[in-house]
């Protein structure tokens, strides 16, 4: 078995067992957002596993390259039947083609661990263009939280991107 088969054994198993514990657990409680909050942390550590085998050994790697939850997963929302909205944020196209083939990989392993994924990838100058035939990506960066790569880069998605966009782009994003 390769390591990486391994890996995704060890993290399927704990996938099944900690969702059947939090099934379990809402079963006895009747705490929704305790369930959904822990349905969260297990994903993103999923998620972060994945990152660092598969693109970065160092959880705050590589440059210009960044993982960012978004949507209701973005908002540490994420029900038993969601989907995981994603993120692969660039610097700029080049880092987009360099790292192709492993967010091919990172995709195809959430899939095969029967996570209902729903990517998006997308260069810093895409995330500041409004498209009102895709005002639903807009509105998901909105809620988006950073889960690996470059920080810097989130901070400015985060601090400088959004914000410049909504206030270019409000009146057609409450239309929306």
């Amino acid at each position: 078995m390769t390591a990486a088969s391994s890996l995704i054994s060890e993290l399927r198993g704990s996938l099944v067992e900690e969702s059947a514990r939090i099934a379990r657990d809402f079963a006895t409680a009747g705490d929704g957002r305790a369930a959904v909050a822990l349905r969260t942390r297990l994903v993103e550590d999923i998620l972060k596993r994945l990152w660092q085998d598969l693109v970065s050994a160092d959880l705050t790697g590589p440059r210009d390259f960044t993982l960012v939850a978004t949507g209701g997963f973005g908002r540490g929302w994420l029900f038993p039947f969601s989907d995981v909205d994603l993120l692969f944020l660039y610097g700029d196209r080049r880092g987009e083609e360099t790292h192709k083939e492993q967010i091919r990989r990172f995709s195809q392993e959430l899939w095969d661990l029967k996570l209902k994924l729903s990517p998006a990838s997308r260069t810093l100058a895409e995330c500041d263009r409004f498209d009102p035939n895709n005002t639903e990506f807009t509105i998901s960066l909105l809620d988006c939280r950073y889960l690996g790569g470059d920080r810097e880069l989130f901070a400015r998605l985060h601090d400088k991107v959004i914000p410049k966009l909504v206030m270019r782009e409000a009146k057609p994003l409450l239309q929306g």
